[in-house]
């Protein structure tokens, strides 16, 4: 075969190449012009971490409202104005949404994730998530988290997604907030297994006096003020790896961490006596 008819056979199948391409890449944006939208998926990525949207009942409202995509053809139906309506919903972080070329609409959701619910002095419930954003509470859902409740005063207006770490700062109205460091003691703990496992719930006496309630034992434990308190921890932690187990989990009724350099047990009265 000589060289001149090598190159045009070469030519030849890219040619064909070329418009098979071009005919296929037609056909199928004809098709896709042309295919309505027949099913709507919804996945919420972290359902098995958190627990506040049902991907159920996102799909219902999809499909019952009145700008449901069924039967839209798949060209027009607008991702991104769907995905700005899930996003009002109070626990949604991110939501995705993608098109497929068969006509269905996928739909992934991405959870706030609640470290901190807490009970004001106004008789106010409300969650914090992981981001030090306020999360209304509502009762289509719950999150196992830590509880703050008593004398908390927070110095601003609950609203949805108000940001905390605002009064991070102690510039901000003289001293960091109560509640700012309600959150950041929530979130460490929130990222520890032991203390996670460990704290359940914490009352606020006053801002120089913030107990806090362990699952195991009979005992409460005073913080103080929340200054330091990954020192105070620590301590606490020795104590309960080296001296409780000795001594016995039911030994004593408070633990009082406030003073620096010590730690001051009160006995449980009831300890070693027969009733």
């Amino acid at each position: 075969m000589n060289r001149k008819l090598r190159i045009g056979l070469k030519l030849f199948g890219w040619i064909f190449v070329l418009v098979w391409l071009i005919y296929g890449l037609n056909y199928a944006n004809k098709t896709y012009n042309s295919t309505k939208c027949t099913a709507v998926n919804v996945r919420v990525i972290d359902s098995l971490q958190v627990k506040l949207i049902d991907a159920k009942k996102i799909h219902k409202a999809i499909i019952s409202s009145k700008n449901s995509p069924i039967g839209m053809p798949i060209k027009s139906i607008n991702t991104y104005k769907l995905e700005q309506e899930i996003s009002k919903m109070a626990a949604v972080r991110d939501v995705q949404i993608f098109k497929t070329a068969s006509g269905e609409i996928n739909v992934e959701i991405k959870q706030r994730r609640p470290i901190l619910r807490v009970f004001n002095a106004k008789g106010q419930t409300y969650y914090i998530d992981d981001a030090g954003k306020v999360l209304p509470h509502s009762s289509g859902f719950a999150a196992n988290t830590i509880v703050a409740s008593g004398n908390i005063r927070e110095p601003f207006r609950i609203e949805p997604n108000f940001d905390i770490s605002k009064y991070a700062d102690s510039s901000v109205g003289g001293k960091q907030s109560l509640i700012y460091k309600l959150y950041k003691f929530a979130k460490y703990v929130s990222r520890n297994r032991f203390w996670n496992a460990q704290i359940e719930q914490l009352n606020v006496q006053d801002p120089n006096n913030v107990e806090m309630v362990p699952l195991v034992g009979p005992h409460v434990v005073n913080l103080g003020d929340l200054s330091n308190f990954e020192i105070k921890l620590k301590k606490l932690k020795l104590l309960y790896q080296k001296a409780l187990p000795t001594e016995g989990w039911n030994k004593y009724s408070y633990i009082n961490l406030k003073y620096k350099n010590q730690i001051v047990c009160t006995k449980n009265i009831y300890y070693g006596t027969r009733q």
